[in-house]
């Protein structure tokens, strides 16, 4: 029994006319990283470079393959994990990567705002590694914070402050020195406080609490939230007035639902920090099947919940001992089964056996087995819709 083969198009491959080798080792050659400025999109057509623009005039980011090629000021004095090129072949990550180059060198305010899970904290740490600030780079939830404590948290305090203040403690600002303050989950910050943090953005000074000595803004801020500033706004839970000050520096960062052409890359980095994060050797790639199945699957949790199933997948597979990651492998919410019914919607069942084959690689003897109907039901289909196939 020949086997119905899917290439890199999803087209159909036949026994007369296989898919090269090559076109298939794409499927498992995907772990090299994609720099924006050399993807397909912006080299191999120059007519569509509008709006997105050409990156080689704009400052490039060190080296991200050895860390020793980092200038010293980038390093912020010690030594810290170097952030990897982020992947782009999509028109709207392109955009991203662009204006991530475009803010990078100023010290304007920056605001980063996408779904949960998106990468926000990632393309805020690569927004600092393309700066080369002098001083490191610094995360804080904010969202996360009393409003009686995050003016604390943020401008520290001087001793005698409070009852509890029984030294002097630096402020988060303070310690982020002249590197890059991420100030995450803003739109849950009391407005009281979003009115402090205005004026400090508008000064460019603050005060300790407890203290009327103004103290100078080194650091460049980056403040990211969940929904669009905008929206935010005019809902009440961001201030008018600390929205008109950020301007319009903004960059969204899209959904995993709006980059699915980049989920094979996307799985394939998360593969490899698989040994790194579980402390165990497994298997370094994804079989087509797994890469057909993950970029059919919806991700509510966006990059987040893509990295943690590859992580499940790893250790399943390392489990089963074997050298791929295989579809059987992905968590059941990923990919839920199919069904087939023989009096059921036409429709319907023609998609069921479309995904089936897609799953198995084109496979129509495991597709059959899933969907718990013969062969010949399967290579009905495929001939109803002119699919050619060999047959045993």
């Amino acid at each position: 029994m020949g086997s119905w083969r899917l290439n890199h198009r999803g087209d159909c491959g036949s026994k007369s006319k296989p898919v090269p080798e090559w076109k298939q080792e794409l499927f498992y050659r995907a772990a090299r990283p994609v720099r924006a400025w050399n993807s397909r999109c912006i080299k191999k057509r120059p007519d569509r470079r509008q709006p997105f623009g050409d990156f080689t005039h704009l400052p490039h980011p060190a080296s991200t393959t050895n860390p020793e090629s980092l200038p010293s000021h980038a390093m912020g004095g010690e030594a810290r994990p170097v952030v990897r090129d982020p992947i782009a072949l999509t028109p709207v990550m392109i955009e991203v990567i662009y204006r991530a180059h475009a803010f990078a060198p100023a010290a304007t305010p920056i605001i980063l705002h996408g779904e949960s899970g998106t990468g926000k904290t990632f393309f805020a740490e690569y927004i600092h590694e393309v700066s080369q600030r002098v001083d490191g780079f610094h995360a804080f939830s904010v969202g996360i914070v009393a409003p009686q404590l995050a003016l604390d948290e943020l401008f520290g305090h001087v001793q005698g402050a409070y009852t509890d203040a029984r030294k002097v403690r630096a402020g988060r600002i303070a310690t982020a020195g002249r590197g890059t303050l991420l100030l995450d989950d803003v739109q849950n910050l009391d407005l009281g406080v979003q009115k402090q943090l205005l004026q400090v953005l508008d000064r460019g000074t603050y005060s300790p609490v407890g203290s009327d000595r103004l103290l100078t803004v080194a650091c460049r801020m980056i403040l990211a939230m969940t929904e669009d500033p905008d929206r935010l706004m005019r809902e009440g839970q961001l201030l008018k007035d600390l929205r008109y000050r950020l301007g319009t520096c903004t960059i969204r960062i899209p959904s995993l639902s709006e980059r699915r052409e980049e989920i094979p890359l996307l799985a394939q980095r998360a593969l490899e920090r698989c040994p790194e994060t579980t402390r165990v050797s497994g298997p370094a790639r994804l079989s087509e099947a797994a890469l057909a199945a993950l970029k059919e699957a919806e991700f509510p949790g966006n990059v987040r919940q893509l990295t943690t199933a590859i992580e499940y997948a790893y250790l399943m597979a390392r489990a089963a001992n074997v050298t791929e990651i295989r579809e059987a492998h992905l968590p059941d919410s990923l990919c839920p089964p199919l069904h087939y019914h023989r009096w059921g919607d036409r429709e319907a069942n023609r998609i069921a056996v479309y995904r089936a084959l897609k799953r198995t690689g084109g496979n129509v003897k495991q597709a059959a087995r899933i969907l718990g109907i013969s062969r010949n039901a399967v290579h009905a289909i495929m001939d109803r819709d002119r699919l050619t196939s060999s047959r045993s």
